[in-house]
């Protein structure tokens, strides 16, 4: 699909999401990251740019994406598997659309700001009776609020509920930009350590304390703070503890502990892309009773999972 100036780089629309704040809702998925957290579970989600998938089992080594890629970026092995050479794929899709087996399949397309609006506004009618509505994901939806906001603005005409998964790491400007539309942030706080929080993602700390901060002062009562529990990173009740208490200094009132799962780890092997986490093992959500409990007693409105 070609791309258009006013276009928006999503890798799936997902309807009838119940993980995603309440009620029932259409999740959708923006592609593009300011941060490389080592855990990521959407890989996919990382670059603004669609990305190829290459499902080793359903391939049956038939052939066809070597002999139609127009960048000759596909060999097939002895063993009758597709070889990628990612270097020269440009993600055209002209593989995917003829591999018989379905191996190959591109994540990721530009859709208009009026094609997003026409699949969420079906479901109307579902959010309005379980007070669910529409959350904007990635990835980091927050980097694209601008080309947003016509969407943005036609659901809240239409009273949607809108809520917004971010990591915070934007600027004030497009923080600022979305407390205009927003009435839920499902703000992500990994940790208070500067020095591991930039080392695991590559990002700053200060500015997500930054944003979470302001965003707190003006509207508190809008934060559901969500807390990803990773082994080896954050998986004691010391350092749980230094955030939730840090929601209360802030006035928040609600939180999410969210444990590590490994559900992503597929993809990366289906980009061609190591996993660099060397956790591979998720936790159960009963193993994060004890931080749920911690955060009720400090009067947080507690949840795990979402």
């Amino acid at each position: 699909m070609k791309r258009a100036e006013e276009s928006l780089p999503i890798f799936n629309i997902e309807r009838f999401a119940i993980h995603d704040g309440p009620g029932i809702r259409t999740t959708v998925f923006l592609q593009g990251c300011p941060l490389r957290c080592k855990w990521c579970a959407n890989p996919e989600s990382h670059e603004i740019r669609p990305r190829l998938l290459y499902l080793n089992k359903k391939c049956i080594g038939c052939g066809r994406c070597q002999a139609i890629c127009p960048r000759h970026a596909i060999t097939i092995s002895q063993d009758g598997k597709a070889l990628i050479d990612r270097e020269k794929c440009k993600c055209c899709g002209t593989c995917a659309e003829s591999c018989l087996g379905e191996a190959l399949k591109i994540s990721g397309k530009w859709m208009s700001p009026e094609e997003i609006y026409d699949i969420v506004i079906k479901d109307k009618d579902y959010y309005k009776a379980t007070g669910g509505g529409v959350t904007f994901s990635g990835g980091e939806a927050l980097l694209h609020i601008e080309k947003l906001t016509g969407v943005l603005r036609r659901c809240n005409n239409e009273k949607i509920s809108l809520a917004v998964e971010t990591c915070g790491y934007v600027s004030k400007e497009q923080i600022e930009l979305a407390y205009q539309y927003f009435d839920l942030f499902l703000f992500d706080l990994k940790t208070l350590d500067t020095d591991k929080f930039y080392t695991s993602t590559g990002g700053k700390l200060e500015t997500i304390l930054f944003n979470l901060k302001w965003l707190s002062e003006e509207a508190a009562d809008r934060i559901t703070l969500r807390i990803p529990v990773i082994p080896q990173f954050n998986h004691t009740m010391e350092e749980v503890g230094e955030i939730l208490s840090f929601a209360c200094k802030l006035g928040i009132k609600k939180a999410d502990l969210l444990p590590y799962h490994t559900l992503g780890l597929i993809k990366y092997r289906q980009l061609g892309v190591p996993y660099e986490f060397p956790c591979q093992s998720g936790l159960s959500e009963d193993e994060l009773l004890p931080y749920k409990e911690m955060g009720e007693k400090m009067g947080i409105q507690m949840s795990i999972g979402g």
